[in-house]
């Protein structure tokens, strides 16, 4: 396992909810529940502040480059004043198209997209529920997919109705795509997730999880999709013709607590892992084989960030510290 050198900490106003590095790498949004975003550099310096949104911060991006910032009070606009036309509602999360040229927000039941001139006829209105979450597919950037009460639905731009879905009744919180665009996954308001496999159509329901599953990752091949529904990191495989359906997972403990968030390193080898109490486990997958380290924190993890090219991860806490850690070999 490499050594753990420590950059930091950076304080702000309240917890960490999200770290979001620019596509380039030498910006890390750091943005706390409430109150001012911080921007830092990958040694650790302080490259401006963001001033927070009222009510509490949503989910920022790097976007036609600048940072943009949304929040509860319903509002989009960059770092140098900027604003976009929204409507009424909060929101949580801005997102930015694998080719850069669109930005994305769920607000009620809306997806608004934008491109470098503002609105487009390719936002989604009045959708049957309201967005919980949303994620655009890696690997083709004309297409989307929300989910909410009543499952998932993907889109392609500019089209009104899904091009596919899957629907069980329930209710979906939030959802990520595959690197390879073949698999879709949703942790659901149930202890269980979906998966939609495009390749076959077909919908996969994996029960079994001891709490809602907050923390979904797939690795950069595709290969792996982690998945934190208790204290245990469940691996799953995500190969050949049926992916995970009949196969036995990798299960990795060593936390204290139910596992919050996760997220593997740009090279596919490392994962790192958190929970609710401090305990940070990075996973190294080699082969058949899985070396762990285990480092306690101070405050519990709420959030986690591979540096996009080096071999740096930013963690953020629930005391609203944020740390970057260097992997030194």
């Amino acid at each position: 396992m490499p050594r753990l050198t420590e950059i930091g900490p950076l304080q702000t106003d309240d917890h960490i909810l999200a770290l979001v590095w620019s596509p380039d790498g030498t910006e890390l949004a750091v943005t706390p529940a409430t109150g001012q975003s911080v921007l830092v550099t990958p040694d650790g310096r302080v490259a401006g502040r963001v001033d927070g949104h009222a009510l509490g911060n949503g989910q920022p991006a790097w976007f036609d480059g600048e940072w943009w910032t949304c929040g509860f009070d319903g509002r989009i606009r960059s770092q140098n004043g900027k604003t976009l036309p929204t409507g009424r509602g909060i929101i949580e999360k801005l997102s930015t198209s694998p080719d850069g040229g669109r930005l994305a927000a769920g607000q009620g039941k809306d997806l608004l997209v934008f491109d470098n001139a503002g609105a487009t006829d390719a936002s989604l209105r009045g959708l049957p529920a309201a967005v919980a979450d949303f994620a655009w597919n890696p690997s083709n950037p004309a297409e989307i997919a929300t989910v909410g009460a009543g499952g998932a639905r993907m889109f392609r731009l500019g089209e009104s109705e899904p091009f596919a879905r899957f629907d069980w009744g329930g209710a979906s919180l939030s959802v990520a795509w595959s690197p390879d665009g073949r698999w879709l996954v949703t942790g659901d308001q149930t202890p269980s997730v979906h998966l939609y496999d495009f390749t076959r159509d077909y919908p996969l329901h994996i029960q079994g999880y001891e709490t809602k599953v907050r923390a979904m990752a797939f690795s950069p091949d595709s290969r792996k999709l982690a998945t934190g529904g208790s204290s245990v990191l469940t691996v799953w495989p995500c190969t050949g013709p049926s992916g995970p359906e009949g196969v036995t997972p990798v299960q990795l403990d060593g936390f204290d607590a139910d596992v919050l968030v996760a997220s593997f390193a740009p090279d596919g080898c490392q994962a790192a892992t958190g929970d609710d109490t401090g305990v940070l486990l990075f996973f190294t997958f080699d082969g058949d084989q899985v070396v762990r380290r285990r480092v306690r924190r101070d405050a519990g993890i709420s959030a986690i960030a591979w540096h996009p090219k080096d071999p740096l991860v930013a963690v953020g806490h629930n005391d609203g510290t944020m740390s970057l850690l260097v992997l030194e070999a």
